[in-house]
């Protein structure tokens, strides 16, 4: 993971702070392995798996309970502080909510590459689709499935040397 910053850390420990006071009003306790785990989560400004938690939790050399991890994740679900995903290929992708404005994904259907993009032409556009229909819009998801260009070309090099071959 990427160093973090001082305006990062500001920001991770407002989130700690959101998190604490959002589980004393659940009636929640805060543990050690709790704080640390939520703090990664902060950390990260990637989408992760629960999987990843646990390998980079193992990778430095720090125990950490693989329940703990899926009840951590869930807790952060249900109070509203992390997103769940699934982009198609049966492994759920979380991000963290505070500090991200909405945005929607590029997913690439060979690597999993995942990129945020925002537009704002798109955000009026799918509010206007709603108006139309006679809705008013909530809140949204848009996963748009696509290749990378990395995965394309090296699809176009396999081919290059299949049909050489040939």
């Amino acid at each position: 993971m990427a160093s973090v910053d001082a305006k990062s850390h500001e920001n991770v420990s407002k989130e700690m702070d959101t998190l604490r006071t959002l589980m004393k009003k659940k009636g929640l306790k805060s543990t050690s392995q709790r704080d640390e785990l939520a703090r990664w989560i902060f950390e990260t400004h990637n989408h992760f798996t629960v999987e990843d938690i646990i390998a980079d939790f193992r990778n430095k050399g720090q125990r950490v309970s693989v329940a703990t991890a899926y009840r951590v994740v869930q807790m952060m679900l249900d109070l509203g502080l992390l997103l769940e995903h699934d982009f198609g290929r049966g492994i759920k992708h979380y991000e963290h909510t505070p500090g991200h404005p909405h945005h929607d994904h590029i997913i690439c259907n060979d690597c999993g590459k995942i990129v945020e993009f925002a537009e704002p032409e798109l955000e009026s556009m799918k509010e206007k689709v709603a108006i139309k229909h006679g809705y008013k819009m909530d809140t949204h998801t848009l996963c748009i499935y696509a290749e990378c260009t990395k995965c394309t070309k090296e699809e176009k090099e396999k081919n290059k040397k299949k049909f050489a071959v040939l």
